[in-house]
């Protein structure tokens, strides 16, 4: 049997506004739940690839140790193909491994294909906040003392936390049950402190963007999230323009 070569044509429907590797810890459960939201219809669409962990209690030592997997994880996306932007989906390990480390390591990891642009949540609030003119906020997050202890160092000089407050879980296969009504009380008790005009929700691993808008109505304060500041850097080093809606005041703003 003669079989037939057929002819093709080639138009990039789906990610034509920007291809995205997103490199998940192995215990994230919430980064691509609430990415499917935000990034619905933008055209720009995530690659996503998993790192292993020592273990799932997120320690300094175990985040730490998440370096050595961020080249072959980012190497598993897309071979060969530019990435518009490549981000690590972790808070924690981005400030515990360093953000320009992070970015070094992967863009590095395939001299034979261009990664343009890189990002994590850690470089993504502090961007935000440069965005908003923000240099002081409230804090919560679902991490140990000592790991939260480094996310408000780590915002220094020029973010002051003037308020924080943990759930003190560092088991990251439990953090994504923590409920968003437990989470929004945080937010609502936070924010009774008229000092504190911003409230930043710190993990990755945390339900709590599709109640956003919620919270900034009820609080008349600016609200932020680690996905919803990571989607937001995305957009931009994209180049994508239009507003989100549905997520906050911060993606409906022109980037």
């Amino acid at each position: 049997m003669e079989i037939k070569v057929i002819h093709s044509e080639f138009n990039n429907t789906i990610s034509h506004n920007g291809k995205v590797g997103l490199i998940l810890l192995a215990t994230d459960q919430i980064t691509l739940y609430e990415f499917d939201a935000i990034l619905k219809d933008t055209g720009v669409l995530c690659f996503p690839s998993r790192v292993m962990m020592d273990s799932v209690e997120l320690t300094p030592e175990v985040l730490m140790a998440i370096k050595d997997e961020l080249a072959s994880a980012a190497n598993t996306i897309l071979p060969g193909l530019t990435l518009d932007v490549a981000a690590l989906s972790c808070t924690s390990a981005s400030m515990t491994i360093g953000e320009d480390e992070v970015a070094r390591i992967i863009k590095q990891s395939d001299s034979k294909r261009e990664i343009k642009e890189v990002t994590n949540p850690y470089t993504a609030i502090k961007s935000a906040c440069e965005f908003l003119n923000i240099n002081e906020l409230g804090i919560i997050t679902p991490y140990s003392i000592e790991v939260t202890d480094g996310i408000i160092e780590g915002m220094q000089p020029n973010i002051k936390t003037i308020s924080a407050a943990t759930f003190n879980n560092p088991n990251d296969n439990q953090v994504p049950s923590i409920t968003p009504e437990s989470i929004k009380d945080a937010v609502i008790q936070m924010a009774k402190d008229e000092k504190i005009k911003t409230i930043f929700v710190s993990c990755t691993n945390l339900n709590i963007c599709r109640y956003i808008d919620e919270l900034e109505e009820i609080t008349g304060k600016t609200v932020l999230t680690s996905n919803q500041v990571m989607a937001w850097d995305i957009l931009r080093l994209a180049k994508y323009q239009n507003p989100i809606l549905g997520f906050g005041s911060l993606l409906k703003k022109e980037r």
